[in-house]
């Protein structure tokens, strides 16, 4: 008889004995039961007579901990759900407690815990210590709600969010989670403070870190030690297991050893940098163990494929949680960048035998090389041709052009190379041009073909020097050296996905310990036009990157509204589709240095939209939707269904049925899915009813698509649910093209550092010649007409010094004239900082009010948004929009602690006063 045709007796002593023994159940163990008799009237639901479960499972105590109903393998293993569920309340009712069931038909295994989960595919059999743990946490685990996040750890509110996210869905029985955070945000703390919050409740017990590089599990190790100094962490490596609570490791290493642990060994697996090779090639990890997963990754949503959502559960392409780059920039929790556009003469013109002057023919010619094998165009440098005299050039550019310290070297520094022997070219430039500096040991090549490199990877993070890195994948992602002040693009990136990871390695803030001076950007020297190239092309080698939903949103309604204009452009549902437009708009944050050169146009869209010219509506699409990003609007969840509906309207508009039917589908699962228990869903039970109905979408019209979003979209956050030769040369090459490209509210070519140079000495210059001047350098008040005149002197050519431009040049967007002249002219005097006042009283509110929930946090967020651009904030503002949107205030905070924030708001503004 084959395996496919047995009956069940065959299956289990063919298959389930040995899958059980496996996991440690046996008979001789006195652990398993086989034929386990059940009383007639034990059972519940069942007909009279002794029935006979196929596995009872027992306890260190010797009490079932777990009963297995095993089918043929001809069957499906779902199939004895009700039986088992029987059996296993006749245990709960003689024993007082409740069994966990396997499900089983030989070839496929079910697990459930019936207290939290539903039925879910596993690997194997659990051992008893597993399931004896996953008691213990269902007996003495406390509400996830009611435990603290420890804010020594990440106290940010943006942290908070994310933890809560998580924490949220585990009580609503999710074990898939991604989080999207930029580098620098503090992604490894937030997991730490996650971690912590699950250790302590009692839902978890025993944790996986995965990274995929040796460096990486280090860093992190060395980060959970700092914070959580009483657990017990330990690294898996050459083939040896641990029990520590905490446990880290590479993916390789695991592999060697995760068949020897049990399913349920791990109680949450953290998959730092996830993407979907990694989950290619260590598929088996997630597969064989039974936890929580929770991926971490710092690209952003655009370009993380969309197989990676599906791999987390992350319906429609959004993440657990996001917190972008430009979000982090505007809330100051990361810095910006600039950019020096550099290419040497060869890069540009290439490297042309016949073209080459009379002089560097005959170097060539010293050098061996025939003049007509010189043909190369500036990409085949480092490829097909090498020149040192290329990287030689790179090296002085960097040396002229790098941020220094007081001491006149390079702040931290990486250089990214092409390949290892393209570092040792660059390494050998040093050692040639700047011998008495590489005598310090000033650069150094640190990549795995390097002896060390670990220790020499902590020389650059901790001590002075080295203070160049020159580096190849090494260190292009999850290095975290604050001090980092300059970046070297010196090879060519096609990836956007490694472009931004590089990027990241400059993001974060830093404040120098010696002098005090606070990173308030960093240089990227790009040699190999990378940003021209991704803005050139902006997808890149990108597929199908994900487009942010409040992008989409808004270029869905404005798809709408040239249907609706080109129907009745009188019509009131047009002036309701532009009127929508318009308050998105409204929702920008100002002060935002990417909204605020659209300033002009933004104002005049409110004042007055245009109509739909095919110039327009590219506009709007290309250069005002992707502001939307900024925008504090809905959650995801609120998003997602506005968007789905969005997309119902422009189908019916265009009378597309299949879209219909498919956006369709979609919004009344979402409908279906609210929970049913929440005071706001029952009171729209008679409209949830009719939007079920096919009356509903019998007779769509926009009144009825309005009805969708109006009442439901504010709901979603209830829901439930092959090597060439290489010819080597040695010619001089030098930096001939060079431009300062400022990403940011300033735009191109700024030299902002200059600018407030050339500012500075003309105040000092001119405070010896004007009174009111050398009246405020006295530390006396000035009157407006006072003000007004040094205004008037200082607006001259060359410089054109107002207020607006110092706002710019000082970056400080809310500092007033008198401020940046007292901070030029008097000593100690510091430009205010609104936006650091207004996140400490922020973070304080949040510390002082304990547990909150993720959707309060987000509210929060918003709230200091609109504090940081508007100021004063009323119980009305807060139930309209932009704030409506994110929540209702009142559904979300008690009325004292909604008089709280609003005294706060007050009290923030009276200190700016």
């Amino acid at each position: 008889m084959t395996i496919a045709s047995s009956n069940e007796e065959t299956t289990r002593a063919q298959l389930v004995d040995s899958q059980l023994s496996r996991a440690g159940w046996s008979k001789s163990r006195r652990s398993l039961i086989e034929e386990f008799a059940l009383e007639t009237q034990e059972l519940l639901g069942l007909s009279k007579g002794q029935q006979f479960a196929d596995y009872v499972l027992l306890g260190s105590d010797g009490k079932p901990l777990a009963v297995v109903e095993a089918k043929r393998t001809s069957r499906d293993e779902i199939a004895g759900k009700r039986q088992a569920a029987n059996y296993a309340d006749a245990i709960k009712s003689k024993y007082g407690q409740d069994p966990f069931i396997f499900l089983t038909n030989g070839k496929e295994i079910q697990f459930w815990d019936r207290e939290r989960y539903a039925p879910r595919k596993v690997s194997g059999f659990c051992t008893r210590d597993d399931l004896e743990r996953l008691r213990h946490q269902r007996q003495f685990a406390q509400p996830l709600h009611g435990v603290a996040v420890n804010a020594d750890i990440a106290g940010r509110d943006y942290q908070n969010e994310a933890i809560r996210r998580v924490t949220e869905g585990v009580t609503a029985a999710k074990r898939k989670f991604l989080l999207v955070m930029a580098t620098g945000t503090g992604k490894t703390r937030t997991t730490i403070a996650l971690i912590d919050t699950l250790l302590r409740s009692k839902r978890a017990q025993r944790v996986l870190f995965l990274a995929d590089r040796r460096e990486l599990v280090r860093q992190a190790m060395s980060e959970f030690k700092s914070h959580l100094p009483n657990e017990s962490l330990a690294r898996i490596e050459s083939g040896e297991t641990s029990g520590a609570r905490i446990q880290f490791s590479t993916y390789p290493s695991m592999m060697q050893v995760y068949s020897r642990l049990s399913v349920g060994y791990y109680d949450l697996i953290v998959a730092d940098e996830s993407h979907r090779s990694i989950y290619q090639r260590y598929k088996a990890i997630f597969d064989h163990f039974d936890a929580i997963q929770l991926g971490l990754t710092a690209t952003p949503t655009d370009y993380i494929d969309h197989n990676t959502f599906e791999l987390f559960d992350c319906g429609a392409g959004a993440p657990s949680y996001y917190y972008s780059y430009e979000q982090a920039i505007a809330d100051r929790n990361l810095v910006n960048y600039r950019v020096l556009d550099a290419q040497t003469n060869f890069q540009l013109k290439g490297i042309q035998g016949d073209a080459l002057p009379q002089p560097l023919q005959q170097m060539a010619r010293d050098q061996g090389v025939e003049i007509d094998e010189l043909n190369f165009e500036g990409t085949d440098i480092e490829k097909g041709v090498i020149n040192q005299g290329t990287n030689d050039a790179m090296v002085r550019e960097f040396m002229d052009k790098s941020r220094k310290d007081a001491r006149g070297l390079p702040h931290k520094s990486i250089i990214f190379a092409v390949s290892h022997a393209h570092a040792k070219r660059v390494y050998e430039s040093f050692n040639r041009l700047y011998p008495e500096l590489q005598r310090q040991g000033m650069a150094e090549i640190i990549d795995s073909h390097m002896e060390r490199a670990d220790a020499t990877l902590d020389d650059f993070k901790f001590r002075t020097m080295p203070r160049v890195a020159i580096s190849v994948d090494m260190l292009d992602t999850g290095i975290d050296v604050p001090a980092i002040q300059n970046l070297v693009f010196a090879k060519p990136i096609f990836s956007k996905v490694k472009f931004w990871q590089m990027i990241g390695r400059g993001t974060r803030l830093h404040t120098d310990k010696a002098t005090g001076a606070i990173k308030k950007d960093f240089l990227i020297i790009d040699h190999w036009k990378n940003f021209a190239y991704f803005k050139l092309k902006p997808d890149g080698e990108v597929d199908h990157p994900s487009e942010p939903l409040p992008v989409r949103l808004f270029r869905l309604r404005l798809g709408v509204w040239q249907l609706l204009h080109g129907q009745e452009p009188g019509a009131q549902s047009t002036l309701d589709a532009i009127a929508t437009l318009q308050s998105m708009l409204q929702t920008l944050p100002r002060q935002s240095i990417n909204v605020r050169p659209h300033w002009d146009e933004l104002d005049t869209l409110a004042l007055q939209w245009p109509a739909p010219s095919p110039r327009t509506l590219e506009d709007l699409s290309k250069t005002i939707a992707p502001l939307l990003r900024l925008a504090p609007l809905e959650g995801l969840d609120e998003l997602q269904f506005r968007v789905w509906c969005e997309r119902l309207t422009m189908g019916w508009l265009k009378g597309d049925a299949n879209e219909q039917a498919t956006v369709r589908e979609r919004i009344e699962t979402a409908i279906a899915s609210l929970a049913d228990n929440i005071p706001d869903v029952q009171r729209v039970v008679e409209q949830r009813a009719w939007a079920q109905s096919p009356g509903f979408w019998q007779h769509l019209d926009m009144g009825r698509l309005a009805t969708l979003q109006a009442v439901f979209a504010p709901l979603m956050h209830y829901r439930t649910s092959a090597l060439g030769h290489t010819l080597e040369i040695n010619l001089p090459d030098s930096i001939t093209q060079r431009s300062w490209i400022i990403y940011g509210p300033t735009g191109e070519g700024a030299f902002a550092e200059s600018y407030r140079q050339q500012v500075e000495a003309l105040v000092r210059r001119l405070a010896d010649q004007l009174p009111e001047l050398a009246k405020l350098k006295n530390g006396e008040d000035l009157s407006n007409e006072e003000l007004e005149r040094i205004g008037t002197t200082l607006n001259q050519a060359d410089l054109f010094v107002t207020e607006d431009n110092l706002r710019k040049a000082f970056e400080a967007p809310t500092a007033s004239l008198a401020n940046f002249l007292r901070h030029i002219l008097c000593e100690g005097v510091q430009l205010p900082n609104r936006e650091q006042r207004i996140n400490a009283a922020f973070d304080a509110f949040i510390a002082s009010h304990g547990y909150l929930r993720a959707n309060q946090l987000n509210f929060l967020r918003a709230v200091k948004a609109a504090v940081q651009s508007h100021g004063r904030i009323t119980l009305a503002a807060l139930n309209t929009p932009p704030l409506s949107r994110v929540g209702r205030v009142e559904s979300l905070f008690p009325p004292q602690e909604i008089n709280e924030l609003i005294a706060l708001t007050i009290q923030l503004l009276d200190e700016a006063a």
